[in-house]
């Protein structure tokens, strides 16, 4: 378990990182991909939390379950917004689709074991990724809405 939440864990911020970072900068984001990243987050953000700092019962399993859910259905929408991407962001999408559900199961299985309770460093792996989550949402927010804005590449 600890290898498999370390590995998803780092692919999906790899990923993550080469998509927001280089290939949106790339291309630049229309208002609506900016909108539903914002929303995307926010699925994952929230669904997320709840492992961190919550114990596990079954009423909070099924608010997890329908959070998780509605995160992945939120982030494969994204794909009508791309029409013109490469082929190097639609491999990296994939990715990211394939991680998401996988990073979930991650979260859900260790929180559902109490895995954070006996393995504090994973526990602590698993706020900085929180963390960085959060960063990138502050990220996404302020230079697609407020420093980017007006550049001819927005669409």
């Amino acid at each position: 378990m600890v290898l498999f939440i370390t590995l998803t864990t780092l692919s999906h911020a790899g990923l993550y990182f080469w998509d927001e970072y280089i290939l949106h900068k790339r291309r630049g984001l229309s208002k609506t991909e900016i909108n539903a990243g914002i929303g995307d987050a926010l699925w994952f953000l929230s669904t997320v939390a709840i492992t961190i700092f919550l114990p596990f019962s079954e009423n909070l399993k099924w608010l997890y379950i329908v959070l998780g859910a509605l995160s992945c259905v939120s982030i494969v929408k994204n794909e009508l917004f791309y029409p013109d991407i490469s082929r190097t962001e639609r491999l990296v999408h994939a990715g990211l689709y394939v991680l998401h559900p996988l990073i979930l199961y991650a979260f859900y299985s260790s929180w559902r074991m109490n895995f954070f309770a006996t393995n504090l460093n994973y526990w602590m792996l698993q706020l900085c990724y929180l963390g960085l989550g959060l960063k990138a949402l502050t990220y996404h927010i302020i230079y697609w809405n407020y420093i980017y804005e007006g550049k001819e590449s927005v669409k």
